[in-house]
């Protein structure tokens, strides 16, 4: 492979290590809401330390669905305590083939406080483990930046006649480039490769009940068998809110596909990519609230949840679940060795009428009706971290779930010439669409009374419009 030349003496030092993390067996991943019966392809942690002798950063990345603030800070805190690493993004590549570590649905997340807990505590001490030892292992590296085009996933936000559908929009706006940091040891090999996309990974999805990374995890491991066993290659996902990798629940095969392209396309931005001059880098951050839609009335929301009870009466009876048989009540896919074949999204049966569906909407609506009656108007919180190496480059990571309309316009702003944009970062709990998705609804931006994303999620409702200017205003303030 071609090494683009060095500008200057490095004086920036680097570190990078891997983990596996998957979860035991039988635990329930949010693609298909049923227990998983195997491993596919391992989930990893991998983590590169950043040090320019005066500061120093961890950015970690995990093949799980997201983050809950709670989880993340301890993560956070543990890595600073262990490591003396005060910066660490902690990021989710949104990989649907994995358990609920995301505060999405209130089912899901209990196998974390029951079955599930010594594997989520185990996380914490782990992986602050793994950032001591990249930090351990560092070295003088030098920087290169580069950028190819690529296209894994197609919009999701389809206008109809019912309104905004999760359907392919191929009109729809995308994020169509892959972001490349290659980090070169002093002979020139590659230390680690660090690459940013923007599509959810729901290729597997609902289409199997292994354990999986899908397509990012497929492309991390075609780029190490390119570069060498020695290269830590790295995901992250880039501002993917309305963006669902292509195709929606094509399988295993599928994704292992999408993964070959985009590892193709991260060979070619690593192979022509533009060195970066040897400098100190700077850390800036912003931390803020996001106003969420008011409370619904108390007589509304006892109106949806005395419906939503009377449907799953009606459908199942009066028996009481418990989590064990809602997770086994789940209607089978149609699964042979872990795949099948694709089926477009607008063919899948909807999860509205299976039991663990309904009884997760009874339970959402008992939490909303809490909410109401504490007055509980708490706002959403939201961080974002900014990495930048003078006008050269520049690595931009935020918490939730961001539009891709988000990444394009700060792209277009942003003041340096390479830039890297994350979402999922050091938490996700709710969704950041624009104003006019806010109008339009959706399961990514309607709130009560629809049942989408804002019902799911712990807050329990969208965000307020008039949000985009406050999130465009702070992030690119983080440029200067």
């Amino acid at each position: 492979m071609h090494n683009p030349p060095r500008l200057g003496k490095a004086n920036l030092l680097a570190g990078a290590a891997e983990l596996v993390i998957s979860p035991p067996v039988g635990a329930p991943t949010l693609g298909t809401i049923q227990r998983s019966t195997g491993v596919h392809d391992d989930l990893y942690a991998r983590v590169l330390v950043l040090n320019d002798a005066k500061k120093r950063v961890a950015i970690l990345s995990l093949d799980l669905i997201g983050m809950d603030f709670a989880l993340a800070d301890q993560i956070r805190g543990a890595i600073a305590a262990r490591s003396g690493i005060a910066i660490a993004l902690v990021h989710c590549t949104h990989n649907h083939s994995a358990p609920f570590t995301i505060p999405w649905s209130v089912l899901g997340p209990r196998w974390l406080s029951g079955p599930g807990k010594a594997w989520r505590d185990g996380l914490v001490g782990k992986l602050a483990d793994l950032a001591s030892a990249a930090k351990a292992k560092s070295e003088p590296v030098s920087l290169c930046a580069g950028r190819s085009p690529v296209h894994i996933g197609t919009n999701r936000r389809l206008p109809s006649d019912q309104g905004i559908v999760m359907k392919p929009n191929p009109a729809g706006p995308v994020v169509p480039w892959v972001d490349v940091l290659r980090v070169d040891r002093s002979d020139g090999s590659p230390l680690a490769i660090l690459f940013s996309h923007a599509a959810h990974p729901v290729i597997i999805h609902g289409s199997s009940r292994l354990i999986s990374a899908d397509f990012p995890g497929f492309a991390a491991r075609k780029l190490k068998e390119r570069f060498g066993g020695n290269t830590i290659a790295m995901f992250g996902q880039g501002f993917a809110g309305n963006i669902n990798g292509d195709p929606l629940r094509g399988g295993i095969s599928a994704a292992e596909l999408a993964g070959e392209v985009l590892a193709e396309a991260v060979f070619q931005a690593a192979s022509g990519n533009e060195a970066l001059p040897s400098e100190e880098f700077t850390i800036s951050s912003v931390h803020s609230e996001i106003p969420l839609q008011v409370l619904p009335s108390r007589a509304e929301c006892s109106q949806a949840l005395q419906a939503a009870e009377e449907r799953l009466v009606k459908t199942y009876g009066r028996g009481a679940f418990n989590d064990e048989q809602l997770w086994d009540m789940q209607d089978d896919v149609e699964i042979a060795k872990g795949q099948k074949e694709s089926k477009a999204a607008d063919d899948v049966q909807p999860m509205e009428g299976k039991a663990w569906w309904m009884m997760d909407t009874v339970l959402c609506l008992r939490d909303l009706l809490n909410k109401i009656e504490n007055h509980d108007e708490r706002p959403l919180r939201f961080e974002a971290h900014l990495l930048r190496m003078g006008d050269h480059w520049s690595l931009l990571a935020a918490t939730h779930e961001l539009f891709a309309e988000y990444q394009l316009t700060l792209d277009k702003a942003a003041s340096t010439k390479h830039n890297m944009m994350l979402a999922y970062t050091n938490g996700c709990e709710g969704y950041i669409p624009m104003d006019r998705d806010l109008a339009l609804g959706g399961y990514e931006a309607a709130s009560f009374p629809a049942d989408g994303a804002a019902l799911r999620y712990r807050h329990r409702r969208a965000l307020r419009p008039g949000v985009e200017g406050q999130v465009i205003e702070q992030l690119r303030s983080l440029w200067g």
